[in-house]
C-alpha cells in the first residue's frame, strides 16, 4: 500500500503545479504514513522535553573539527551523525545520539549495511542511533543495533504544513546530515545548541573528493565522496542553496521557542547563526 501511494505522489508531481502538488503530496504522505509508520515513532514520545534548558553540541564532519580540542567535550551532551564515529575521541565525547543517512544511490546496498556494523561496534555501548523511517526494513532484514535504543524519524521531501517540530510525525527531510539532527534537538528541549564541523564548504571540492576531518580511505561507503559522484553544477549549487534555506528554517522556529543556535565551526560558510568558538563557550560556563 506505501509503495504504491508513493507512486502515485510521483506521477502527480509531473503534472500538477507547485502549489497543488506540494499540497497533495502532503495529503498522499501522510496517509503513508498513518498507514504503516505511525507505530515506529511511537517512542518518539519518550524524546519530549527530556533535556530541557540544558545545551547540545552537534558534531558534523568537515574538516574544521580537526582544529578544535573535543576532549573539552566530555561533560557535555553531543550528538554526532554519519562517519563522526571515526574520530579519535569518540569514547570521551561519548554522545548521546548517532544519527544516520538513509541509503540511496549511487551508494552499495550491501556495503551501507557494512557501514552500520562497523559504526555499531566502534559507538560507545550508552550511545543511541537514529535513522529515517526507510532504513527500518534495512535494520531489520541485517538485524542491526540489536542492542542499542534505536529511534525513527519520518522525513517527508514535502514542505511542512506548520513551523512547529514533533518528531512522532513527519519533518523535513534535511539537504545534508547535520539538519537531521536540529529538530530532535528541538524537540528535546535544549535551550543552547552548538554547531561544530558544520562547515558547509563543499563547493571548494566540486568534481573533487569532498574533504572531512577523516582522510577518504577511512570511509567505508563506496562512491560517498568520490569525485565521480558529483552531479552537474546547476543541481549542485540548488541543493547547497536549499541546505541553507534549511537552516534558516530551523533558524525561524528555533527563535520562536527560545533556543539559541550558535556555529562554532572554525572554517564554516554558515552565516544563519552567531560565530563563537569552543574555548569560550565552555570556559565561560
Amino acid at each position: 500500500m506505501k509503495k504504491h501511494i508513493i507512486s502515485i505522489g510521483r506521477k502527480l508531481e509531473k503534472y500538477l503545479p507547485e502549489a497543488i502538488f506540494q499540497t497533495t503530496g502532503k495529503l498522499y504522505e501522510m496517509l503513508g504514513f498513518l498507514l504503516s509508520d505511525k507505530k515506529i515513532l511511537e517512542k518518539n514520545r519518550d524524546l519530549k522535553d527530556i533535556w530541557k534548558w540544558k545545551r547540545a553540541f552537534l558534531l558534523a564532519t568537515w574538516p574544521s573539527i580537526k582544529l578544535e580540542d573535543l576532549s573539552l567535550l566530555v561533560w557535555e551532551d553531543c550528538f554526532s551523525v554519519s562517519n563522526f564515529f571515526l574520530h579519535k575521541d569518540i569514547n570521551i565525547i561519548q554522545p548521546k545520539i548517532h544519527f544516520f543517512a538513509p541509503y540511496h544511490e549511487p551508494l552499495v546496498l550491501e556495503n551501507y549495511v557494512d557501514w552500520l556494523r562497523t559504526s555499531d561496534s566502534t559507538l560507545p555501548e550508552s550511545t543511541a542511533v537514529v535513522l529515517w523511517h526507510t532504513t527500518k526494513e534495512i535494520v531489520d532484514k541485517y538485524s542491526l543495533f540489536s542492542k542499542r535504543k534505536v529511534y525513527y524519524i519520518h522525513l517527508s521531501h514535502f514542505s511542512p504544513l506548520f513551523n512547529t517540530i514533533n518528531i512522532k510525525y513527519p519533518i523535513l527531510a534535511p539537504q545534508t546530515g547535520p539538519i537531521m539532527i536540529l529538530p530532535v534537538l528541538l524537540y528535546m528541549g535544549y535551550t543552547e545548541i552548538y554547531l561544530l564541523g558544520c562547515d558547509h564548504t563543499v563547493l571548494r571540492d566540486y568534481k573533487k573528493t569532498v574533504n572531512n576531518f577523516y582522510s577518504k580511505d577511512k570511509d567505508m561507503r563506496v562512491n560517498a565522496t568520490d569525485s565521480k559522484s558529483w552531479p552537474n553544477i546547476v543541481d549542485e549549487l540548488t541543493s547547497e542553496l536549499n541546505v541553507f534555506r534549511q537552516y534558516e528554517y530551523y533558524k525561524t522556529i528555533s527563535v520562536k521557542m527560545g533556543t539559541g543556535i550558535v556555529n562554532l565551526s572554525k572554517d564554516s560558510w554558515l552565516d544563519s547563526f552567531e560565530y563563537q568558538t569552543l574555548d569560550k563557550v565552555i570556559w565561560s560556563k
